[in-house]
């Protein structure tokens, strides 16, 4: 079996340099970097039969859908699903939830429950529906004091709802901080859900699980999952939409809402369409087939690597991050303090007022980059609604505290290597801000 480090020749973006300094790539819960087997499958449609899938029947065409069955096969292999019929392609995470939101058919007394920091992929949708009317309310079940999933706080939502919940769509690791649901958790909370409402449906968003761990969709028993192939070393552009075959089919249950080419059996001008089975009649209009194929070169990979493998890696890496972080007593790190159980996720503010020594300046992600080649990410993260729960929380450590997150997000291609030059980098920028007051001083 080829070593972790042997892995990491294979993606060209790793190999150059800035100022004479290789690229450290620290933002991977945003975007994966490319293998050539990736970007070589999908160059190879382009070059090779850049032609229409699943319309034709010529020798261009014949080699999209045979690639398309194989890149079906690859993920369902990857997740663990029965079939390929229950693997719909999408643009990304965002659009797979989105087409459930808007496909089922819903009753005006429904309730949908997430967590209280889900990415805004992973709330907008519950909101928009509910606003709308389509159902009663979306309700955000509290995470426990370590900001992990609370499997007591969400039994109790569930009793209070009185069989009312008909969707619980939970972020299966978060993008905030690394924080994962555990299988036997995932388990129970299907259990609960089935049995307080046998119509209802459980949603992992698995953004960020399937591109760093084992998940198997069929052991955990859940009704759909999505997750996006750029996060997982593919093209940008492509996503998935796990369903159960037989949720994906039953028209009294979910209907399509984008239709026209492709998802089509028959027409006539008057009466109604007849629509393809799944996954075809959730797939609308022509696809990203070059993204599509460097999506099955991607799921291949990452089956090559060992998504076990991945797992310990990550963990390996935010273990020794967070031992060098905790050097830095102005630094306060999101999420549990035990690094095993943030995945492969960093997220960290500073315990000072002021970030910057004026507002012309660079921020601490901008002179990581500029000093080292360090890449992390600077923001909310797409958790709006996680930051602004938490003002009272700031406003605890100094009155009127907004701290700006930082996020170092790690791969299986990432070094210990990397994780001290980060740490060293860090020591020379917060040694030119020691002139700030920390918080609490």
């Amino acid at each position: 079996m080829k070593a972790l480090k042997d892995y990491r020749k294979e993606f060209p973006s790793l190999q150059q340099e800035r100022n004479d300094r290789p690229p450290v790539y620290f933002d991977n819960a945003c975007m994966a970097l490319k293998p050539q087997t990736v970007i070589d499958a999908t160059i190879e449609y382009y070059t090779r039969y850049p032609a229409c899938g699943e319309r034709s029947t010529h020798w261009f065409a014949a080699q999209v859908d045979k690639a398309l069955d194989e890149t079906r096969e690859a993920i369902r292999k990857l997740i663990g699903a029965r079939s390929t019929n229950e693997i719909v392609f999408t643009k990304n995470t965002t659009e797979a939830i989105n087409l459930v939101a808007r496909s089922l058919k819903w009753n005006p007394e429904d309730v949908v429950l997430t967590t209280d920091k889900e990415h805004n992929s992973n709330l907008c949708p519950w909101q928009e529906m509910a606003k709308r009317g389509a159902l009663a309310k979306h309700r955000a079940v509290p995470s426990d004091a370590e900001s992990r999933f609370s499997l007591d706080n969400f039994s109790k939502a569930l009793k209070e709802e009185k069989g009312k919940v008909r969707m619980v769509s939970l972020g299966h690791v978060s993008n905030l901080d690394g924080t994962s649901i555990t299988r036997d958790t995932i388990r129970e909370v299907v259990n609960l859900t089935k049995k307080a409402n046998p119509d209802s449906f459980v949603f992992l968003d698995a953004a960020q699980s399937v591109p760093h761990k084992e998940v198997n969709i069929t052991d955990l028993g859940v009704d759909f999952i999505a997750f996006s192939v750029h996060k997982m070393c593919g093209p940008s552009g492509v996503g998935v939409l796990y369903g159960r075959k037989e949720i994906l089919n039953d028209e009294s249950v979910i209907q399509p809402f984008i239709v026209g080419g492709g998802t089509v059996e028959d027409t006539h001008l008057f009466g109604h369409p007849r629509y393809f089975k799944a996954p075809h009649k959730f797939e609308a209009g022509l696809q990203n087939y070059a993204g599509i194929m460097g999506a099955g070169a991607a799921a291949k990979f990452l089956m090559e690597v060992g998504p076990g493998r991945i797992a310990e890696q990550e963990s390996t890496l935010n273990k020794a991050l967070t031992a060098r972080l905790a050097e830095f007593p102005e630094i306060r790190i999101v999420g549990p303090d035990d690094a095993t159980l943030r995945s492969g996720v960093l997220t960290f503010f500073l315990l000072k007022p002021a970030t910057r020594f004026s507002d012309d300046e660079p921020d601490i992600d901008e002179k990581l980059d500029a000093r080292a080649n360090i890449m992390i990410r600077k923001g909310t993260f797409c958790v709006h609604s996680w930051y602004h729960a938490h003002e009272s929380s700031f406003d605890e450590l100094w009155p009127g505290f907004r701290p700006t997150l930082f996020r170092a997000s790690l791969y299986f291609y990432n070094t210990t290597a990397e994780v001290e030059l980060f740490a060293e980098t860090m020591r020379e920028i917060l040694a030119e801000l020691s002139d700030l007051p920390t918080l609490g001083a």
